[in-house]
């Protein structure tokens, strides 16, 4: 028991250090910032998505086009569309109506938090480079590193996952 408690303290730390630091993909580091500033927690009530300062989901990038692409794809401003009180952007017309009629389909698990930030019972920033499809749902991570020590125990982690959500889902990151 006592080496598994190492572990978490020491992962917890590993996603403190990292959390504002460049995450290797292409994204910038403003990406990269914690999107929960003060005066978007004045504005921002439900913090069930993690909404950038423009109260965009996944940064603004298309959710569909994981699915459809299999890559990020940056949406447009004339393809977006308001869903649970945020706004989502598309590449085309044809991924933002595919996304209205079943957004529950296409919208990243745990609210577009970083996944393995839930498994400690946080809720870090999720860079929408940094993402996984499993069992046809998104996930996105804090960075490459974080994924890679979500998957070492996959089933493991989605059950802490699928335990923690709904006890934090509501709650501002910094209350956590």
């Amino acid at each position: 028991m006592l080496p598994r408690l190492l572990l978490v303290l020491a992962l917890s730390a590993s996603i403190f250090a990292f959390s504002g630091c460049a995450s290797g993909s292409n994204s910038n580091d403003k990406e990269n910032v914690s999107t929960t500033t003060e005066s978007q927690n004045e504005r921002q009530k439900d913090f069930s998505l993690n909404l950038d300062e423009r109260g965009r989901a996944l940064k603004g990038y298309d959710p569909v086009a994981y699915f459809s692409e299999g890559e990020p794809v940056e949406g447009q401003d004339e393809f977006s569309f308001d869903w649970d009180n945020a706004t989502w952007y598309f590449a085309s017309a044809e991924n933002r109506d595919k996304f209205a009629a079943n957004p529950e389909k296409f919208a990243p698990a745990n609210g577009g938090y970083c996944t393995f930030g839930i498994v400690l019972g946080k809720k870090f920033d999720g860079d929408p480079n940094v993402w996984s499809l499993h069992e046809n749902k998104l996930y996105v991570f804090l960075n490459e590193e974080v994924k890679t020590k979500f998957f070492q125990d996959t089933v493991g982690n989605l059950k802490k996952v699928t335990d923690t959500w709904p006890d934090i889902a509501s709650k501002s990151p910094a209350d956590l």
